[in-house]
């Protein structure tokens, strides 16, 4: 079974949304999976999860159109120096319809997605870089999906408090460029993108 049919499998069973019209752009993470594919060792502070974006052609094949390096969790530092008292955010697997484009920062500002909606976060008041055992919290934290600047691989630094990042800056431009290809962004550029993010091990 390929990497796209193993999604599509989760994602039904999941009972989540699929887009299935031409050119609809279907934004996933999986975390612990690299560019290959493959199940990793999820190790902290790692650009070591995918970003990636499916489609479906005019004759119903599902296609994926991107994929890149990120991560959906933050790196040390934030987990040494959360943002929020409760402990650094880690997004709740699961899938949200919560982000729309916009600009992401102060120092270096770029176009990303930026949360609009509510999401899901474990908050890591132990500081042990995993869920288990952490509160959930729900609201508007500002878990973007924008670039890491071209951190190396092995470093997530200050890129990630909680974010989704894809690590190289203009992967995330041509990530970028691709979603806004999608015919509901190109009608309405308000338009609000759904992500799905899936635990690794599970696919």
């Amino acid at each position: 079974m390929t990497l796209i049919e193993k999604i599509i499998d989760y994602m039904e069973a999941s009972k989540y949304n699929i887009f299935r019209k031409p050119a609809e752009k279907n934004i996933v993470y999986i975390e612990g999976k690299g560019k290959d594919g493959v199940l990793n060792f999820d190790e902290p502070n790692h650009f070591n999860d995918l970003r990636l974006v499916f489609a479906f052609n005019r004759d119903g094949d599902a296609l994926i159109e991107g994929s890149w390096e990120a991560t959906t969790e933050p790196g040390y530092y934030y987990t040494d120096n959360p943002m929020n008292p409760n402990g650094a955010a880690r997004i709740a697997f699961g899938q949200y319809r919560a982000w729309q484009v916009g600009i992401h920062g102060y120092s270096d500002p770029h176009e990303a997605l930026v949360q609009v909606a509510p999401v899901r976060v474990h908050r890591d008041w132990n500081r042990d870089m995993v869920r288990t055992g952490d509160a959930l919290d729900s609201g508007l934290f500002g878990i973007n999906q924008h670039h890491g600047y071209n951190h190396p691989v092995d470093d997530i630094h200050t890129a990630s408090a909680g974010c989704l990042v894809g690590r190289n800056r203009q992967e995330h431009f041509s990530f970028m460029k691709l979603i806004k290809s999608d015919p509901r962004y190109v009608a309405n550029p308000d338009f609000i993108f759904t992500t799905t993010i899936i635990p690794g091990n599970k696919l």
